[in-house]
């Protein structure tokens, strides 16, 4: 006799432990394209629209897939350029040691002394916000600049610096410098706060040139590497350059402490010309700064000489690129978003809402088909999380308000945990290759045996369980599949459907044939069942689970 429970289980684990391998695979053999072709963007289809809310947004929904059916592309663009931003508010500042009475374990010290507060406001705003593309730029410029809650522990700390990527994230790069220069937590996590002429820290020097800005080796307006006469890449900059910064960014400190032993991590740190070295400096590029200048000064001309350099455009461009669209753009597509940097067609250098434009409305963003491209990348645990749960309408546990965004350790279990990158270098490096091939594939940095299975357990919990209500959950979170249910009583007809919702219609024949085979194993009633099963196998596939 047939045993629906079983084949259900045999499913689960058989997803479980052919995703790895799966996802490994689906850069190299399922998103390859044929010619590439312009597409209009006045009348796109469900399924192009799709991909596209992918790329802007923590992930489509049935609702703004409509939309932006009706208005069009750029008339989204606009919507979210316009967008008020979601963002995250000011908090107390609280002392560096907690006090007696906010002992261990209480949520005193979790709400003030952890990124809890920031990490469930995270997730409110990417599952509720209305500043979707704002968010989503936010978070890959935040994967580019980074400063971690390893580090910086109090989300009051943390929470100026998460405002700076919101309100530059369609602004200008030379004032996104300028601001997370003076910021006080990237102050202290790369030790620029106390700088001082006496003894030059070089960390936020060597970082916002090799991280923040241009790069190690001379680029091509396209990101690839230039070489010199002997076929070697060219260095950007030598341990010279790296002194001259290093003493270019002292004598900045904390402004005015609100109270004694709570130093000021909501004010831009603020020049102490006696702390500053007015030495003659040598740059990027051999340009030269005069002796006798003010930290103000020095600082601006230093922002400058690294602004204008020109691997800032292709440095910054790919990597934006690779956390919007993909992980392997064609040079083509570098150059094009490069070029944008550079002159956004009115003459300004570093406009990012040009760049991010251009970015989205690319041809290699939005045709169905590419050249000689991998295309996509792997979702990372954070961004599976948003758009599983903007699919199905995530609310509460008992659906009757919003979910509270409690969220990160589902995420922290698949390998990110949020705001707590492990370094400088971010969740993972945006050089990391896919395992077995040639292409890159960054988000594969997390990505092993116990993740990938607890990746799939994740999807379990959400579309079998929910997230219950307890102490650091208040309203817990849980999905709704009501608009699939009538669906239920044809398995291939309800596979259809969410084929068609959740991968855009890009599973194989054979997979189709699987999970409906699976569903019909499941009794007709209750038909809740059966929306969950074909959800759950949809959902831990690797056609799910990379985006194209």
């Amino acid at each position: 006799m047939f045993h629906a429970g079983r084949l259900r289980l045999r499913f689960r684990l058989g997803v479980s432990l052919i995703f790895f391998a799966a996802c490994l695979a689906s850069l190299t053999m399922t998103m390859k394209g044929g010619v590439q072709y312009n597409l209009s963007l006045d009348s796109p289809s469900a399924s192009q629209v799709s991909r596209f809310l992918e790329h802007s947004t923590w992930g489509p929904t049935a609702s703004l897939v409509q939309h932006v059916q009706e208005i069009g592309y750029e008339r989204f663009l606009q919507e979210q350029f316009e967008a008020p931003a979601s963002s995250y508010p000011t908090l107390p500042l609280y002392p560096g040691t907690a006090p007696a009475d906010c002992p261990t374990g209480s949520t005193c010290r979790r709400d003030n002394y952890s990124m809890y507060p920031l990490q469930n406001r995270f997730f409110v705003n990417a599952l509720y916000g209305e500043d979707q593309l704002r968010q989503r730029v936010a978070f890959a410029l935040h994967q580019i600049i980074v400063v971690s809650g390893v580090e910086i522990t109090q989300p009051s700390r943390m929470a100026p610096y998460l405002q700076v990527l919101d309100r530059n994230a369609f602004g200008n790069f030379r004032q996104l410098l300028y601001e997370i220069t003076l910021n006080p937590a990237m102050g202290n996590y790369l030790d620029m706060a106390g700088n001082n002429r006496a003894n030059p820290n070089e960390n936020y020097a060597r970082e916002i040139l090799q991280l923040f800005s241009i790069g190690l080796v001379r680029l091509n307006p396209d990101g690839s590497s230039q070489l010199d006469a002997s076929g070697a890449t060219i260095p950007t900059y030598d341990q010279q350059i790296v002194n001259a910064f290093a003493r270019l960014f002292t004598g900045w400190n904390f402004a005015a402490a609100p109270a004694q032993g709570t130093p000021n991590y909501i004010d831009p740190m603020v020049p102490n010309a006696n702390a500053h070295d007015m030495n003659a400096k040598t740059l990027l590029r051999g340009i030269a700064l005069p002796a006798n200048q003010t930290a103000a000064k020095d600082l601006a001309d230093g922002l400058d000489n690294i602004f204008l350099d020109p691997n800032v455009g292709p440095f910054i461009g790919k990597q934006l690129i690779q956390h919007l669209v993909t992980s392997n753009p064609t040079p083509a597509y570098v150059q094009r978003v490069s070029e944008v940097f550079d002159n956004n067609g009115s003459g300004m250098r570093g406009d990012l809402r040009a760049v991010v434009r251009a970015i989205l409305l690319d041809t290699e963003a939005t045709s169905d088909t590419s050249p000689e491209l991998d295309r996509g990348h792997l979702k990372h645990p954070v961004l599976l999380i948003t758009n599983l749960l903007r699919a199905f309408k995530a609310g509460s546990a008992d659906l009757s308000t919003t979910s509270d965004g409690y969220l990160n350790p589902q995420s922290q279990n698949m390998g990110q945990d949020l705001f707590n990158p492990p370094s400088v270098f971010s969740y993972f490096s945006p050089s990391t290759g896919v395992p077995g091939t040639n292409q890159r594939g960054p988000e594969f940095g997390l990505m092993n045996t116990s993740t990938s299975l607890r990746r799939a357990n994740f999807v379990n919990t959400m579309v079998f369980s929910r997230i219950v209500v307890g102490t650091n959950a208040p309203t817990g979170t849980s999905l709704d599949f009501s608009a699939f249910q009538p669906l239920a009583g044809s398995p291939a007809d309800l596979v259809a459907a969410l084929n068609a919702f959740m991968t855009r219609g890009d599973l194989s024949a054979d997979a189709v044939n699987a999970i409906v085979t699976a569903v019909n194993a499941v009794p007709a009633s209750p038909p809740l069942r059966r929306v969950q099963t074909a959800v759950y196998l949809i959902g831990t596939s690797a056609q799910y689970q990379v985006a194209r």
